[in-house]
């Protein structure tokens, strides 16, 4: 998959996701600011900024948030689930994909840290592709 230039750098190595089959993966995808290069400090504005670089992400693949069938969300303080799902409720107020909330130690482990959230995401690959 292509980087989008509206979506966060990447560090060295790491790819936005992968097309395989009839599908897109993407993998550690957090609530930096594509602008700045900071991480959203509010857990509410960060869990929209996450959504809003999942977008951005697929949109480089002519992917729409229609298109996702599964999130797994990593997160290392359970408590701030309330502040995600009212994100994801504006992002997918209607038939939402299928998601999953898991605890992990350490969802900062990225550069920058601070990381509130950290979205898997799967998603159906639009037959034709973007050039």
């Amino acid at each position: 998959m292509r980087q989008s230039p509206d979506a966060p750098d990447r560090m060295e190595g790491m790819v936005p996701g992968v097309r395989a089959g009839g599908f897109l993966f993407l993998s550690a995808v957090r609530g930096r600011d594509p602008k700045t290069g900071a991480m959203v400090e509010e857990p509410l504005a960060q869990a929209r900024q996450a959504l809003r670089n999942v977008e951005t992400v697929l949109a480089a693949s002519g992917a729409t948030l229609a298109h996702v069938v599964k999130v797994t969300l990593y997160m290392h303080d359970l408590e701030r689930r309330k502040e995600f799902h009212q994100a994801w409720m504006e992002f997918f107020p209607k038939d939402p994909p299928a998601r999953i909330a898991v605890g992990v130690a350490d969802a900062n482990a990225a550069p920058g840290g601070k990381a509130h959230y950290a979205l898997d995401v799967i998603a159906l690959a639009p037959q034709s592709l973007p050039s």
